[in-house]
């Protein structure tokens, strides 16, 4: 008898797999985190995206839909400006560059804000090093503060 001439067999090898993606997806549904808002006077963190790792010229960090972009505008010797584009408006930013090496001890500046709709801010640092140093950052939005720490390999060489 030939397996592949079985009713029965062609059936389950059909069904197993559409109720193997139903059990998947459904368990995810019921079972998964569900996101939730942000609430006033909570802070939360950042994750940087991948292009923060190569010499990409930006760094996105984001926290769900809460987004940022990082980008070097430009440089003027031993100094260099970062532009921070947001999908909202931001109350305030901090921005520090820690050395590598640092104890956490690097004192952030404000960053100020370009046009008056808050999601654009520019700060002005001293050029960092490209893959060792990171970028320390805050932003407030609606009564909630976004944190976060970003690789500085993105500027490529900019040294």
């Amino acid at each position: 008898m030939n397996v592949l001439r079985n009713r029965h067999v062609l059936v389950a090898a059909l069904v197993a797999p559409l109720l193997a993606l139903l059990a998947y997806f459904g368990s995810a549904y019921l079972l998964g985190e569900r996101p939730q808002k942000a609430m006033e006077g909570q802070s939360y963190p950042l994750v940087e995206k991948p292009n923060c790792r190569w010499e990409s010229g930006a760094c996105g960090l984001v926290n769900n839909d809460f987004e940022l972009e990082l980008t070097l505008q430009n440089r003027a010797g031993d100094r260099v400006v970062f532009r921070l584009e947001s999908v909202v408006a931001l109350d305030g930013v901090l921005l520090g560059v820690a050395h590598d090496g640092d104890d956490g001890s690097t004192t952030p500046q404000p960053m100020q804000a370009e046009g008056g709709d808050g999601s654009v801010w520019i700060a002005e640092v001293a050029v960092p090093d490209p893959g060792s140093d990171r970028i320390r950052l805050a932003a407030s939005s609606a009564g909630v503060l976004y944190y976060g720490d970003a690789s500085t390999a993105f500027m490529g060489g900019t040294r």
